[in-house]
């Protein structure tokens, strides 16, 4: 959101602590925050947040995944109503962008938004992905809206993560 020209609102990425990642800095205008991490293998994680009150066209969404290191998986709340996943003007913006960037949308169809004054469900929450990682994950939305109007976006994947664990050694038997 904006406030006297300064954003605010949010975005966040949770990364487990024995996860090897890295926090990568993006010069953007957009409210967003991106990792590299390693889980099955090194990906970069970006979550954004588009206000609906924010100008954003596709330039803006070009000049961030440019500087992203592939796979990427870009997740967020893009306020986009589309056709395309159930959902219309930023919408095609983003649906132009998917065909540029060779992207691929992992929702698979359930609502993310209940509109609060309506009670209409849209998916304006996106989760994309390049294709190397298209396969790896499964997207589904929780059932339970947790008192907020968004439903909380679960994103899983069956591929195991190799262990990062320190190695601890037992001087004390050493001979």
């Amino acid at each position: 959101m904006e406030n006297n020209g300064s954003l605010y609102g949010g975005v966040g990425i949770l990364v487990k602590n024995t996860t090897p990642h890295q926090q990568l800095h993006i010069n953007t205008g957009l409210q967003d925050i991106a990792v590299r991490a390693t889980c099955h293998k090194t990906i970069t994680i970006c979550s954004i947040y588009l206000s609906p009150s924010t100008a954003c066209n596709i330039t803006d969404l070009e000049n961030l995944i440019s500087q992203l290191p592939p796979p990427v998986l870009l997740l967020g709340d893009f306020n986009a109503h589309s056709q395309q996943w159930g959902s219309t003007t930023r919408g095609k913006m983003v649906d132009d962008f998917f065909l540029k960037s060779n992207l691929s949308l992992l929702n698979s169809g359930p609502p993310t938004y209940l509109h609060p004054a309506t009670a209409s469900f849209s998916a304006i929450d996106l989760s994309i992905a390049h294709p190397a990682l298209y396969l790896d994950f499964c997207w589904q939305t929780d059932s339970d809206l947790h008192s907020s109007d968004h439903y909380p976006t679960v994103i899983t994947t069956e591929t195991p993560s190799p262990s990062f664990a320190k190695p601890t050694w037992m001087h004390h038997k050493a001979d």
